[in-house]
């Protein structure tokens, strides 16, 4: 990745408590104390210490290690579509 590369994405780049709504629309409760593994790299960070990319037609969740897709949220009229499969896992605390 050159420069530009990496100037575009950080200028794309939120964390994840920019989406703490969508994540509270979708499962219910707040989901950015929620701690994900990377399925790439195992870092575990909570859900608002990820790397929220919303400028798509969806959100892209990132691993603030290893940049791999966590998760990717797309809202359409009919339905909402989540993919976590860059999870290994998502703890909730009780």
């Amino acid at each position: 990745m050159n420069m530009d590369d990496a100037d575009m994405n950080t200028a794309l780049m939120v964390d994840g408590n920019a989406v703490a709504g969508q994540l509270m629309d979708v499962f219910g409760r707040d989901m950015t104390i929620a701690v994900a593994r990377c399925a790439g790299c195992t870092r575990e960070a909570e859900m608002g210490a990820l790397m929220a990319f919303t400028r798509g037609p969806g959100v892209v969740l990132r691993c603030p290690a290893c940049e791999a897709a966590i998760a990717r949220i797309v809202e359409t009229p009919t339905a909402i579509y989540v993919e976590a499969r860059g999870a290994s896992f998502l703890r909730l605390p009780r």
